[in-house]
C-alpha cells in the first residue's frame, strides 16, 4: 500500500515537527538532539519517504551527492581511499555516486558532465586523464561545482592533491644506502606512465643525493606486456630476471608495488635465495598483508588518511560562512615503514 507521506511537509504533520526540523534529519545536519534527529529518520523509514533530490537540486542548485569518478579500482589502488572518502562524506551528510571509467579521456569527460547535470554539491576524480580546458571540468566549474583532482595522471596540474613519488623513492634509496647498498634492480615500474616518470625522477634524485650514477647503479626491470600481468605473477616473472643477472645482480630490489615485491620474493626463496641475507626486498603502497608475510615486508605508506582528509578540506568549506579556494596543489609525502626484508648488504655482514 502507497505511504501518505509524500513530501517533508507531509512527514512534519506526522511527527508535530516543523520541516526546518525533518529536512535536516533527512540530510544529516546538525542543530537536532540525536533522539529527535532518530525518531524523525526512523518515522522516514517505515513510511519508504525519502526527500526528493532532484527536487531539492532545483530549490537549492545543489544536492547532497558527491560524484566520484574512478579507473579500474584494483590497478590503481583505490578501495581505500574511496572507502575513506565515502566515510568522511557521510559524517558529512553527503552521499557518494560513483562512475567507473576506462583511461580514455571521452569517459571521463562524459562522467564530468554527468555530475553537473546532477548538480552535485562537488566532484572527485581519481587518477584524472584531463586538462584544466577540457569539457567535462569546463562543465563543473560553469555549475559552479568545486572539483577535486586525486593523483592526475599528467605531469602538470594546479591546484589537485598528489602523492610525493619522488620523495618516496628519495627515501627507499636513503634507506638501502644507509645499509650499505650500492646498486639496485628496480621491478615493474613503467618510465613510460606519469606516475613511473614521478618515480624514476625520484630515484635519479635519490641516487645523486647519495654519491650514486642511475645509470650506472640502477638495473630497471620490466616487461612490454605488463600492464596486463597481475601483479603477483609479474614479480614472479621478474624476479627470474634478475635471477638471469648473475654475478651482476644488486643485493636490493626496489618493486612496483606490495604485490610485485611479494611474488618476486616468493620465487626468489624458492630458488634459495634468502631474505634479507642474500636480497633485501622493498616494496610499496604498505598493504595490509606486508606485516603478516615472511620476511614482514618493508614497504612506503602513502598516507590514504591524509590524502583524503586533504582532499576534503579542499572540495568542501570548513563553515557556512566560508568559501572554497583555489589551491596551488598540496602534496603528501609517503613514509617509509621498515620491517624484516631489507637489511645490510652482504659484503657489509
Amino acid at each position: 500500500m502507497k505511504s501518505s507521506i509524500q513530501s517533508t511537509a507531509g512527514l512534519a504533520q506526522e511527527l508535530g515537527l516543523s520541516r526546518w526540523s525533518v529536512s535536516r534529519a533527512l540530510n544529516f545536519q546538525p542543530g537536532l538532539n540525536k533522539s529527535t534527529a532518530d525518531k524523525i529518520r526512523e518515522t522516514a523509514r517505515r513510511h519508504g519517504f525519502t526527500p526528493s533530490l532532484l527536487g531539492r537540486g532545483l530549490r537549492s542548485g545543489k544536492t547532497d551527492l558527491i560524484g566520484v569518478c574512478a579507473p579500474n579500482l584494483v590497478d590503481y589502488f583505490l578501495t581505500d581511499k574511496i572507502s575513506r572518502l565515502r566515510e568522511a562524506m557521510s559524517k558529512r551528510g553527503l552521499r557518494c555516486v560513483m562512475q567507473i571509467i576506462s583511461t580514455l579521456p571521452a569517459e571521463e569527460n562524459a562522467a564530468l558532465v554527468h555530475f553537473a547535470a546532477m548538480r552535485c554539491a562537488g566532484v572527485v576524480s581519481l587518477a584524472s586523464s584531463l586538462r584544466l580546458d577540457d569539457a567535462g571540468i569546463q562543465s563543473l566549474h560553469s555549475a559552479g561545482i568545486p572539483l577535486v583532482r586525486l593523483d592526475p595522471l599528467l605531469d602538470e596540474f594546479h591546484g589537485e592533491i598528489m602523492t610525493d613519488r619522488a620523495f618516496a623513492m628519495r627515501q627507499a634509496v636513503e634507506h638501502l644506502h644507509c645499509l650499505g647498498h650500492r646498486r639496485l634492480a628496480v621491478m615493474g615500474i613503467n618510465p613510460n606512465h606519469a606516475y613511473g616518470r614521478q618515480r624514476i625522477r625520484g630515484l635519479q634524485q635519490g641516487c645523486r643525493k647519495q654519491g650514486l650514477d642511475f645509470n650506472r647503479d640502477v638495473i630497471l626491470l620490466n616487461r612490454d606486456d605488463s600492464g596486463a600481468t597481475p601483479d603477483f605473477e609479474l614479480g614472479a616473472i621478474l624476479s627470474h630476471d634478475y635471477i638471469s643477472l648473475g654475478k651482476k645482480r644488486p643485493a636490493a630490489i626496489l618493486a612496483l608495488n606490495d604485490r610485485v615485491a611479494l611474488g618476486a620474493m616468493h620465487q626468489l626463496q624458492k630458488q634459495g635465495i634468502r631474505v634479507p641475507r642474500d636480497v633485501s626486498i622493498l616494496g610499496y603502497d604498505n598493504a595490509d598483508f606486508c606485516p603478516h608475510v615472511t620476511p614482514s615486508l618493508t614497504s612506503l605508506d602513502l598516507q590514504a588518511p591524509v590524502l583524503i582528509d586533504n582532499a576534503v578540506k579542499m572540495l568542501l568549506p570548513p563553515s557556512s560562512n566560508k568559501t572554497r579556494t583555489e589551491s596551488a596543489g598540496v602534496r603528501i609525502k609517503p613514509r617509509l615503514i621498515i620491517r624484516e626484508s631489507t637489511g645490510p648488504a652482504p659484503r657489509n655482514r
